[in-house]
């Protein structure tokens, strides 16, 4: 049993455990940090993603606070670029002699970790200050797990990142899942010559899609936010209808009205490209896939021999049960904004290293889950709004200065005049919101 010392031990070094590192390591020169992972490198689930993986939403609001990702505006870093930039900053911090780093290495409990590749090296760490876990948000690929319906033997199944190594010529793909992933994997096949026609798209609930444009900080002034349209609607179903006219959500097909919300992030052009594939099969979720056919919960496919279904159905944005984010000598990261992990992550390292008692940080840093159905996506705004309204208040100029943070990227002008527009809007609408939800506010 090998002894170690340190101030924080952090468990998992993706994304969220990378950007939480670099905001405490950045605040306190003091601080060391012991860093435990599974995997070989940092990055995360974006070791097991697939080749032809980029960002949905711009790398400049990706990453941790102290190094930039592309060249920003809109880009939209690759896989390959993602994780090129986590291995430059982790090197950056082990430079320092304050950042130990333990790749291949599994958590047993009770700070204590354990070599993947060597089962007789075992290491126990004295804590001064936090354990953090960063791996409590689950994030999964298809490539690291089973699918969640039944294989029959020799079925003809791959995880998208087959798509770049298989060496066939299949007579036709069939890509199960509607989410990012889904969005991927029907794209890389349009965009590596497949003809729609050969293309089927298993989706078993439509969701509501954001268009890329509204995170484009040159264009959020002119689009707005989505307050005014919650503000004036009677119900959820009248917000979305408004949303969906005014173009602030997308859904893939104008005569199918989405029930879900998860966040998934398209262009316009991309849009178009998805909808040039006809075949679309709503029929539930899938039961079984065998050689020959797709059992599904409203009917079945047929699959001719040369047939590739591809798996898309891993939930990398998983709802997970809220917990509090400090708890004594633990810190469990999660999302604090919607769907924004390593704003979230950067924004609890900074109350960290700001703030002693928990009571204190805690009320600055709710957790929200990852939405799923319509109705999580109005909790979620509310939970978000209310969380950058406290912070705001109390540490304005974090919020900006960090390149995580949107409010970075409008300078000084568009953000006095965007907060003039918004407040009244967003005050009524969040009232509009709870009262849809049924949600009174605290005493």
């Amino acid at each position: 049993m090998q002894q170690l010392e340190t101030d924080y031990l952090i468990i998992g070094a993706g994304a969220m455990g990378m950007a939480f590192a670099d905001e405490v390591l950045t605040r306190d020169a003091s601080v060391r940090i012991t860093l435990v992972d599974r995997r070989a490198k940092p990055g995360g689930h974006w070791n097991d993603a697939y080749p032809f993986v980029t960002l949905h939403q711009p790398a400049a609001f990706y990453g941790v606070n102290s190094e930039p990702l592309g060249p920003g505006g809109t880009y939209l870093a690759s896989g390959s670029e993602v994780l090129t930039y986590y291995e430059k900053v982790l090197r950056k911090w082990e430079d320092t002699g304050r950042l130990q780093f333990f790749p291949r290495c599994e958590y047993l409990g009770s700070q204590r970790f354990r070599s993947l590749l060597n089962r007789q090296s075992e290491f126990s760490v004295a804590v001064k200050r936090k354990t953090v876990d960063a791996t409590y948000m689950n994030v999964r690929v298809p490539s690291t797990r089973p699918p969640g319906y039944e294989v029959a033997e020799g079925a003809n199944l791959v995880a998208p990142n087959e798509l770049v190594r298989n060496t066939g010529t299949p007579s036709d793909y069939i890509v199960i899942g509607g989410g990012k992933t889904g969005i991927d994997a029907v794209l890389f096949l349009l965009r590596s010559g497949c003809a729609p026609e050969q293309i089927r798209w298993v989706i078993p609930h439509d969701a509501w899609l954001i268009d890329r444009a509204t995170f484009d900080p040159a264009r959020f002034v002119e689009l707005g936010s989505q307050m005014r349209e919650i503000a004036e609607g009677d119900s959820l179903d009248a917000i979305m209808a408004s949303l969906d006219a005014s173009g602030k959500l997308l859904r893939l097909d104008p005569q199918v009205w989405p029930t879900k919300y998860r966040c998934a992030t398209v262009s316009r052009e991309e849009l178009a490209e998805l909808r040039r594939v006809d075949q679309v099969v709503r029929m539930g979720r899938v039961q079984r896939v065998a050689p020959d056919s797709i059992a599904l919960e409203k009917g079945a496919l047929t699959l001719g021999p040369d047939s590739l279904v591809v798996d898309c159905t891993a939930d990398g944005l998983a709802k997970r049960p809220v917990r509090p984010v400090f708890h004594g000598k633990e810190i469990t990261l999660q999302s604090t904004f919607v769907c924004q992990q390593v704003f979230s992550a950067a924004w609890i390292g900074y109350l960290e290293s700001r703030i002693a008692e928990d009571a204190k940080k805690n009320e600055l840093c709710r957790p929200v889950p990852h939405p799923e159905f319509v109705v999580d996506y109005f909790s979620t705004l509310i939970a978000t709004t209310e969380n950058i309204a406290l912070g705001l208040k109390r540490f304005p100029l974090w919020f900006a200065r960090s390149r995580l943070s949107a409010l970075n990227y409008f300078g000084l002008r568009a953000a006095v005049r965007l907060g003039i527009r918004e407040r009244k809007a967003q005050a009524q609408a969040l009232t509009k919101a709870k009262e849809i939800l049924g949600i009174e506010d605290a005493p």
